[in-house]
């Protein structure tokens, strides 16, 4: 199988986070018949090790397998089949991470490799996951993760030393007042009230440098004519660090607390999934430079992007590079999940190849 006929595949069976099981007997089935064993991993996912050296460190490489909850519009061939749709790409990344195996297995590289298709990005944290599993199984010397993106023209790979991707951190802002009929409002404590108290505030607030905060969803009540016990604000934030989110969430509380003093109301602030940023090693990033400057494709030296990626976890823990592989070719211009984000298939060979000539520069070797 290579890796095109794997993507379509995948593509049209895509699985939510930690749901992924028939994916996982695709990716199974395909890599034992390249003559390699898979292990499940974090449940729904899979480690390929491939030890030439038992003195030496793997090199992990890394790719996501969850979709999402999107119904595909694209009329594809290939399009999904059950309601969700793999709209961050993730079915490429599998094909990408396939390929280089293969490839990595046919010129016989030496040195240490774990392959590693990782369940739960989308939600779960499925990184942290796998890292527990594996960290002390496997002397890990570096990570590798790339993800495409139609941002970028095709041919063009972007990344920076430093952070490459904001820490990501849910938060359920929730406002606790008391119920009571309309006509006897004042015998109530309003939690909307309060709430919109709290929005008035905060969205006056001019947050430090690299940090974004906002919430994309709120509901509260239980009738029209009955004073809201309840109210409930569902937001983000974004940032270089994790140091620097909990400034936020500081403040937020802050503010939250000075608006229930004010009506009579209470707050409780939790927090929903934390991925922190993704940070690229600068020896790493340079390897990658040198790589770029050998191969077809262009380095853009992007900024920090503020979009969450959860292998923060894997830069927390190993020396790591992430990249955004760009996938416009002219057409079909949509943006990261978006019911009508389809890379094409000819992209998958060669950030393979790429990515694989990379390893090997990395580790010294021609």
């Amino acid at each position: 199988m290579d890796g095109i006929e794997l993507r379509h595949i995948i593509h049209q069976n895509p699985e939510l986070s930690f749901e992924e099981h028939e994916t996982q007997k695709v990716l199974k089935s395909a890599i034992e018949d390249l003559g390699s064993k898979a292990y499940p991993v974090a449940k729904t996912g899979l480690i390929v090790p491939i030890a030439n050296d038992k003195d030496e460190p793997y090199v992990l490489l890394r790719s996501d397998m969850d979709a999402l909850p999107i119904k595909e519009q694209t009329e594809w061939e290939y399009a999904s089949k059950n309601g969700y749709m793999h709209a961050c790409g993730h079915d490429v990344h599998m094909a990408v991470m396939y390929e280089t195996l293969k490839s990595i297995l046919k010129e016989k590289v030496k040195g240490n490799f774990i392959f590693v298709f990782q369940p739960a990005e989308e939600s779960g944290g499925g990184a942290a996951h796998v890292i527990e599993e594996i960290k002390n199984l496997y002397k890990i010397k570096c990570a590798i993760a790339e993800h495409v993106t139609d941002e970028y023209e095709f041919g063009t790979l972007a990344c920076r030393p430093g952070i490459l991707f904001a820490s990501a951190t849910e938060i359920n802002l929730t406002f606790k007042g008391k119920a009571a009929h309309i006509a006897f409002y004042k015998n109530g404590i309003d939690a909307i009230m309060t709430g919109t108290d709290f929005l008035t505030q905060f969205y006056k607030v001019n947050f430090e440098s690299k940090v974004l905060a906002g919430f994309g969803k709120v509901f509260g009540g239980n009738a029209r004519n009955i004073v809201a016990d309840t109210f409930e604000l569902q937001g983000t934030i974004r940032s270089e660090s994790l140091e620097k989110t909990q400034n936020v969430i500081d403040k937020i509380s802050e503010m939250a607390g000075k608006s229930c003093d004010k009506i009579g109301a209470t707050f409780s602030l939790r927090k929903g999934s934390v991925y922190p940023q993704v940070r690229v090693d600068e020896k790493m990033f340079q390897s990658f430079e040198k790589t770029i400057s050998k191969s077809d494709f262009k380095l853009d030296l992007c900024d920090m992007k503020y979009t969450g990626e959860d292998f923060g976890f894997f830069s927390l823990e190993y020396p790591s590079l992430m990249f955004w592989a760009g996938t416009f070719t002219g057409k079909n211009k949509a943006g990261l999940h978006n019911p009508l984000f389809l890379p094409d298939d000819k992209i998958i060979e060669p950030l393979a190849k790429f990515i694989s000539f990379y390893v090997k520069n990395l580790l010294g070797l021609k």
